[in-house]
């Protein structure tokens, strides 16, 4: 695994883990994400070969581990959180990158969420309405407002 630090400053850049100076001092809005190694992986400190739009959707696809809202703290996620926003297909993320309030439908959720109910994902969605749907919570709400940040402008 390699842990990428995503910020509006510049393109998406390799780092250590949170221990790592560069990512301890990096201002918000920005985000920490493992991606998988492969053997073309870029050195450290190094920017990736694409171009910085493509590098920041790309990333944003990864596990994320932290994110870091302007003004405030390093925060990491749980594993539910990131589990969910790995599950996310590449539009529904955008999708909420766009749109936090953005709605779901109770199929788009099940799939979303591998068919868990409700009742047990409480901390990162909620819903409404007699014909249920739903909308991004907690952690994952956070994440996608540091996302929309960064990828803004």
């Amino acid at each position: 695994m390699t842990n990428v630090l995503l910020t509006p400053q510049g393109p998406p850049l390799t780092v250590g883990g949170m221990g790592d100076p560069s990512v301890a001092t990096t201002p918000g809005p920005a985000v920490l994400f493992a991606t998988p190694a492969t053997s073309g992986d870029v050195g450290r400190g190094a920017a990736p070969e694409t171009p910085e739009a493509e590098s920041t959707v790309a990333t944003a696809s990864n596990r994320p581990l932290a994110y870091r809202e302007a003004g405030a703290d390093w925060h990491q996620l749980g594993y539910e959180a990131a589990d969910h926003w790995e599950g996310l297909s590449p539009e529904l993320r955008q999708r909420l990158i766009a749109d936090r309030t953005a709605q779901l439908s109770r199929e788009e959720y099940s799939t979303t969420t591998d068919g868990a109910s409700a009742s047990m994902i409480t901390s990162n969605w909620t819903y409404f309405g007699s014909t249920r749907m739903y909308r991004v919570a907690g952690e994952l709400r956070e994440l996608a407002e540091v996302l929309a940040e960064i990828t803004s402008d």
